[in-house]
């Protein structure tokens, strides 16, 4: 090794252990992490907007064609693209219901109430009753 690579390697030694020195580059990241994390929108915030906005839109956007298809097809008035434009933009609020109410993917409207109901007590009264 050169006396100038050994010269260089004594001086880091010289500012603090090694522990300490990282403690140090840790504390000086995390200040600026916290600086540019307080400029940025919450990522998760960015998300549900993005998909409220995609289901409303594609929900209005499969209707209409649908029924701008099904006029053409029929040689009708856009009666059909007004009834299923409707029907998408509905299909899109309900999708949106679903995903702020946590029903997330999930069939049927009524389970919740099944679910309820089968895992409610029961009184001994009523058991005795049914036998």
């Amino acid at each position: 090794m050169s006396d100038k690579n050994k010269k260089d390697w004594n001086k880091s030694d010289s500012s603090g252990t090694l522990s300490e020195r990282i403690a140090k580059f840790e504390a000086k990241t995390t200040a600026k992490k916290q600086r540019h994390k307080s400029r940025q929108l919450p990522a998760a915030g960015m998300a549900l907007a993005g998909r409220v906005a995609t289901e409303l839109v594609a929900g209005i956007a499969v209707g209409a064609f649908a029924g701008w298809l099904v006029d053409r097809w029929l040689g009708t008035t856009p009666a059909f693209m007004l009834v299923l434009f409707f029907l998408g933009a509905a299909g899109g609020m309900m999708n949106i219901w679903r995903l702020l109410s946590g029903k997330g993917m999930g069939a049927g409207y009524f389970s919740d109430h099944k679910e309820n109901k089968a895992s409610a007590p029961t009184e001994k009264g009523a058991e005795d009753k049914k036998d």
